[in-house]
């Protein structure tokens, strides 16, 4: 009967040993899980300030882009007229041109 106690008493000895050797392994993962989490946690947090700056960058190409494109139309207005400009003065002098040739045909 002792024996026995002492088997029993000898086995569960063992058994709390190997828990508690899986207890210190878990904790063990869990802090390099810890370790792990606080390094992504970093990653993140730098990719999220990339992203804000990037998305800032991105609005400042946009608003630049949109005075080009008034600029541009601008221009392009601008041209229009004047080569409107121009063949009116050229349909003027051509015109002028026939008015004093015609003056000169009747003289």
């Amino acid at each position: 009967m002792a024996n026995k106690s002492k088997e029993l008493l000898l086995d569960n000895n063992n058994m709390l040993y190997n828990q508690n050797q899986q207890i210190g392994n878990i904790v063990s993962t869990l802090a390099q899980t810890n370790q792990v989490a606080a390094v992504v946690q970093e990653k993140l947090n730098d990719q999220g300030e990339k992203i804000q700056t990037i998305a800032t960058t991105n609005k400042d190409i946009q608003r630049e882009t949109r005075r080009v494109d008034k600029q541009t139309n601008q221009i392009i207005r601008r041209e229009f007229y004047m080569k409107l400009i121009l063949y009116l003065i050229a349909i003027l002098l051509f015109a002028a041109n026939i008015i004093v040739l015609a003056i000169k045909l009747s003289d």
